[in-house]
This record gives C-alpha cells, structure tokens and sequence, in this order.
C-alpha cells in the first residue's frame, strides 16, 4: 500500500497554512467593510479570493498527483489560469494605486498613464497561450510514478521576463512618486499619506518581483521540469507572501500615517461638541 513521502507531507503542510493564512486575511478584510465596497477593495477581495482558490485546488491535486494523469495535467492549470488570474488582480491593484498617488486630475479613462498600464497588461493572454503550448505534464514511469510539470524553456524565460517587466515598471514608479513628488502630489493636503502609500506599495511591488523571479528561477535551475508538488508549493508561498505583504501595507494606510487606529467621524463630531460646549461654559 502507497503512503506518501516526506515531500508530499510537507506540500500539503504547506498548502493548508496558506489556506488558513489566507482566509484570515480574506475574513479580516470583509469584517472592516463599512459603508459601499469600492472597486481597491473588489480588487483586494479578489486577490485574496484567488490565491485562496489556487492554494485549495494545489492541496487536493497534491493527494492525487502520483500515477494520475488527469490530475498532473490540471496541476499544470491550475499555474496557467488561476495563478495568472492572480497576478492580473495584483498589476489592476498596482495600477490603481498608482493611478490614486499621482493625484489625478482627470479620470481613469482619460489618464495615459492608466491607459498605457491597462495596455501592457494584453499580453499576458500571449503568455497563456505559450504556457499552453510549451507545457510539460508527464508521469514518471517508475514507482511511485511522480507527477512531472514545468514549461519549455521559451515559455519560462517568456513569462519570467514579462513578470520582472511589469513589477519593475510598478516598483521605479513608486520610487518615483517617493523620491521625486510632482507639484500635484507636494502641495496636496493629503501629500504625508501619498507619500507613505508610495513607499508601502514599493515594498509590496519589490516582493512580488522577488517571489515570482524565485519561482521561476527554481524552474529554470530544475531544467524546466519538476514534481507537481514542488510547482503548487512554491507558486503557494509567493502568492501567499505576497497577499501577506499587501495586507500588512494596508492595515497601516488604515491606521493612519502614525500608527493611530482611525476615529469615526461620528466620534469626531461628538468630542468637537463637547470642546465647544465646555468653552462656551468658560
């Protein structure tokens, strides 16, 4: 009778700490929803949600890689479409956030910058496309016939390249806005929050370029080819690092520029009565 190896453990391990890492985060951000849900927080849900869907998807397709097909070809999709939907998620959620420090005077729809982010986000569908041409789904014909995927060495340098593209472009921009302002983003009242938004989002920009080159660099280091399981962990962890180091980044644009946690405009009104009644008693 098969028992699994210390490996196949140690992913499932590691898939249900993401699970729960994740839904955390996802239950802790849908309990501070007060008032309308604005398209940022969409975006948060949705990545959140994601990277939630692929991480249970990976831990039940690890319990069933070995000796089956079907379930070493879905591992190989799973990476393809919810892994890049993830990512899609994550650039609209850099895109906006840059769209919302370089203090707009114009819509979304009238922006360049915003245009030409939205533009470069097209060809992630090419990738898809070469990530499914270029596939690699094999089963090893020796006991315990482990699952094999990876990409064809076009794909991978593809795909790496066009990742370490955008996450730098994300990453220089917010260095920009932090280091070198424009008049719009100084004489704003809200300047010390954007300026703090920037640096935040720098950190979480620089980590998704640092996990996501680690997961292909690993492919590539492996020849382009390895188990199932190690696919679905380490695409697992750097989702998860990087939903982590989002949320981190929020939580203390929540909590204001200081630390302080935000007071509710009712309780500010209430204390601004209460000063003026005790002055006027004076």
């Amino acid at each position: 009778m098969y028992s699994p190896d210390q490996w196949e453990i140690v992913a499932e391990v590691n898939s249900v700490t993401c699970i729960t890492i994740l839904s955390l985060m996802f239950g802790r951000k849908v309990a501070s929803i007060d008032g309308p849900v604005r398209y940022i927080r969409v975006l948060l849900l949705l990545l959140y949600g994601l990277a939630w869907a692929y991480n249970l998807i990976a831990c039940m397709l690890t319990s069933t890689n070995n000796g089956n097909y079907i379930s070493c070809v879905l591992t190989h999709f799973n990476g393809v479409f919810v892994n890049t939907a993830t990512k899609i998620v994550l650039y609209l959620y850099f895109i906006e956030k840059i769209h919302i420090a370089s203090v707009p005077k114009t819509s979304r729809i009238r922006s360049p910058l915003y245009i030409i982010n939205l533009l470069l986000l097209l060809p992630v569908f090419a990738i898809i496309i070469l990530q499914i041409k270029y596939r690699i789904s094999i089963i090893v014909n020796e006991f315990p016939y482990h699952c094999i995927v990876g990409l064809q060495l076009i794909a991978t340098v593809t795909s790496l390249s066009y990742d370490i593209l955008l996450t730098m472009l994300y990453t220089v921009t917010f260095v920009k806005f932090y280091y070198f302002p424009n008049t719009a983003q100084q004489t704003t009242h809200q300047s010390s929050s954007l300026h703090m938004m920037a640096k935040r989002n720098f950190i979480a920009s620089i980590t998704s370029l640092v996990m996501f080159s680690i997961t292909y660099a690993l492919l590539i280091g492996l020849e382009g080819t390895q188990r199932g399981l190690v696919a679905s962990s380490s695409i697992s962890l750097s989702l998860t690092i990087v939903c982590m180091v989002i949320h981190w980044e929020i939580q203390l644009n929540e909590r204001g520029v200081n630390g302080d946690k935000p007071v509710r405009l009712e309780i500010k009104q209430h204390q601004e009565v209460v000063i003026l009644t005790e002055l006027n008693r004076l």
